[in-house]
């Protein structure tokens, strides 16, 4: 019988303090992301750098929510409900996790599939809405292994699901879930704020997918809420000089009170998994903000995580290239 060999990818994380500086590092280091001039050197110089300086900080905000990155072991158990269900409907597969930036990584995750013998590999990233900064930079990085591994199995490449029908409406039962709370009353003064994850502008510019896929999944989310509520899409995560895409989520929230909206729910809707993007910059920075703002009532709907329908919904997903 063939044996498929599935990749799920997902960009990592610190998963305790000590791991903050080679966490950051390495994403600095991926010419995908930051793309520099000079070469490797260059982005190991430069990676080092920027590790030392945002160390301490990003140190403080993983500390604040429990010392490290849940989404390690959340990424497991996700690719475990996928084989579980994989495994029940029938399909002679391997489920392995490649993580951009920690362990295990691209390297270990091939390593396993070539032991097992696998026939044929799908890299199924954790990211809904394609952008070269991650999606394709996971799938460079699974080709560049391949070739030094010189193993020339068939590679597909789930390039994209934010449309996926089991996809929106696994995340719209998390946003009605949240709107449940609201009452009648309340509904003229709600705002859903739609937050992704921010793209420095020039790689938009370059001809970047990501927000044309990020407004088909808030299209997609909002046809299926049982209520209908004023929204808007915002952008999280801003670093450095550079230009971002934008609005910014912060301004946003900041300026709701002054639009009459003082009950926000805020769906982090590129995120399939908590980190600290949603456990920190949202729940403690973002929240604190909003309340200085005038907001009155601060929502934040629940992430996927490891909620009973990841395993059907991410095979689903993955099954037609099986």
């Amino acid at each position: 019988m063939a044996l498929a060999g599935i990749v799920v990818a997902q960009l990592g994380g610190p998963e305790e303090l000590d791991d903050v500086e080679p966490f950051i590092r390495a994403i600095f280091g991926d010419p995908y992301l930051v793309p520099l001039p000079g070469g490797p050197r260059t982005r190991a110089v430069v990676s080092t750098l920027v590790a030392k300086l945002r160390g301490p900080r990003s140190r403080s905000n993983y500390a604040a929510i429990g010392g490290g990155s849940p989404i390690v072991a959340t990424t497991q158990l996700q690719a475990d409900a996928l084989a579980a269900e994989l495994d029940r409907r029938r399909h002679a597969v391997v489920v392995t996790v490649a993580h951009r930036y920690s362990r295990p990584n691209t390297e270990d995750a091939v390593d396993a599939l070539l032991a097992a013998g696998v026939d044929r590999i799908v890299l199924l990233p954790l990211f809904p809405q394609y952008s070269v900064a991650t999606t394709g930079s996971s799938e460079a990085e699974l080709r560049r292994v391949l070739s030094e591994r010189r193993c020339e199995v068939e590679l597909d490449v789930v390039r994209s699901w934010c449309e996926h029908p089991s996809y929106l409406d696994a995340q719209a039962r998390l946003v009605n879930e949240t709107l449940a709370e609201l009452s009648d009353h309340e509904a003229a003064r709600a705002l859903l704020v739609f937050s992704a994850h921010g793209l420095p502008q020039r790689i938009v510019d370059a001809g970047d997918p990501y927000l044309e896929e990020i407004a088909a999944t808030v299209d997609g989310i909002t046809e299926r809420l049982e209520r209908s509520i004023d929204r808007v899409t915002a952008y999280q995560s801003r670093a450095g000089p550079m230009r971002w895409v934008g609005p910014d989520v912060r301004d946003v929230v900041a300026g709701a009170p002054g639009d009459g909206k003082t009950w926000l729910c805020v769906v982090p809707v590129s995120f399939v998994s908590d980190h600290v993007e949603t456990s920190y910059e949202l729940d403690i920075e973002l929240k604190a903000h909003a309340e200085a703002a005038g907001v009155l009532e601060f929502r934040r709907s629940r992430c996927l995580d490891i909620d009973p329908v990841v395993g059907p919904m991410l095979a689903d997903i993955v099954e037609r290239f099986l």
